[in-house]
């Protein structure tokens, strides 16, 4: 199908034809795969991913990961300590019940393995067209819904926490739904512990109602290889989001978000901190629909780059003509500690109403020297003064979120991170 479709297909692409079985699968998987065969593995000729070229460095796609055994189950197990929170595990990509807390006892709040043709999942999904998502769709099997009935106020944070289990370079492929109903509120932290080997391709939904409120926390310390996350929300009308990602350590890393303000009077909070090292990328695209009037967006994604390391960020917001009043701001900001590492930043306004008030911006710069000599005339080493300001730089990003334990959360991960001394 694919070698038919696609001209020259590269070897991961005819990995990926092989590996799918559509003897095996539904109408919506092959409709899916059928789409991805279409487009293929994106590169710099597709304008969203310029600056991430994933056709040229996934030479080969790696096998599938089975759904997880008992032994694989417990290596996976001796990874997690104990918390004082809410936690649902996936191994592989796949919902680990054994793993997960036992929600059945918390009023209001509904925890099930997620069917192909899930209703919600569909429509959620409709508003994002991309390859990767498609693929996705195509291979991701047990997966799970997380759903909070109407009017429920959960004080306790739920961790989602995604592990390898078995050994080796494999193709992970999760995926996850949260909907919380009209006027519920609730806390999500999704920690992604995986290895440095194989391919990821993992999405999560999330749906909002009416007047809903979440807070949602992502820190991926780590990665596969070469990783895409996808993140798609919709909000109906006067739900809040606000959400903050930690990303370090990864490879060679993609985190794609596609955000609709369905509803009125909608509010998305975003932000994001990346310290980057070594050679390693990671690149943050954004596509922020405001479809309906008088919604509020504000963005503000920050880079810590050494060594050679690449950062990437493309925020593009779009206000199509019925959304007047609209009220939308984005802003990214690089922070360069060597003269080979690398910044690209392309926010964009797509604009069709005229009673609006948007706008962007970007900044790259290198560590002020002056403030590291105000800091070393008051007695404070330079390599901790350095770590001082990186630390203050990235950790603004944290300070959006209501939910006080997951600031503090965030703020202890870049603690640790900085004081190996790499960023100073």
């Amino acid at each position: 199908m694919m070698g038919a479709i696609l001209q020259n297909p590269t070897q991961a692409e005819q990995d990926l034809l092989k590996s799918f079985s559509a003897e095996r699968s539904d109408t919506q998987r092959q409709a899916a795969f059928e789409r991805f065969a279409r487009a293929g593995l994106p590169s710099r000729r597709n304008e969203a991913w310029h600056y991430t070229d994933l056709r040229a460095k996934l030479r080969a796609a790696p096998p599938r990961a089975s759904r997880p055994d008992a032994s694989v189950l417990d290596q996976a197990k001796e990874k997690l300590a104990p918390v004082d929170r809410f936690r649902i595990v996936t191994v592989d990509g796949y919902f680990s019940p054994e793993l997960s807390d036992d929600l059945t006892c918390v009023q209001g709040v509904k925890l099930r393995p997620l069917v192909a043709d899930d209703a919600i999942l569909k429509r959620l999904a409709e508003g994002a067209e991309d390859a990767l998502l498609d693929l996705n769709t195509a291979f991701a099997e047990g997966g799970f819904a997380l759903e909070i009935a109407p009017e429920v106020h959960i004080d306790a944070v739920f961790e989602l926490v995604a592990l390898d289990g078995a050994l080796g370079a494999l193709g992970r492929f999760g995926r996850t739904v949260v909907v919380l109903g009209d006027g519920a509120r609730a806390a999500i932290l999704e920690t992604r512990a995986e290895s440095g080997e194989g391919f990821g391709d993992s999405a999560i939904f999330l749906s909002l109602g009416r007047g809903a409120e979440l807070d949602y926390a992502c820190r991926a310390q780590g990665g596969a290889a070469v990783e895409v996350q996808t993140f798609v929300a919709r909000l109906e009308e006067e739900a809040r989001l606000r959400a903050v990602s930690f990303l370090a350590g990864a490879p060679f890393l993609r985190r794609q978000l596609f955000i609709s303000c369905a509803g009125a009077n909608a509010e998305v909070h975003l932000a994001g901190a990346a310290l980057l090292r070594g050679r390693e990328h990671a690149d943050t695209t954004l596509a922020l629909t405001h479809d309906a009037p008088s919604c509020i967006s504000r963005e503000t994604f920050k880079y810590v780059l050494a060594d050679q390391a690449n950062g990437v960020f493309q925020g593009r917001i779009i206000v199509p003509p019925h959304a007047q009043k609209t009220d939308g701001k984005m802003l990214c900001r690089g922070l360069l500690l060597s003269d080979d590492a690398a910044m690209s930043a392309k926010p964009e306004l797509e604009i069709f109403a005229d009673d609006v008030a948007c706008g962007h911006g970007a900044a790259v710069a290198k560590l002020d020297q002056n403030q590291v000599f105000y800091m070393e005339s008051r007695g404070i080493p330079r390599e901790e003064a350095r770590a001082i300001l990186v630390e203050a730089f990235a950790a603004e990003a944290f300070d959006l979120l209501d939910d006080e334990e997951l600031r503090d959360l965030l703020k202890a991960d870049l603690a640790r991170l900085l004081a190996r001394g790499d960023f100073a």
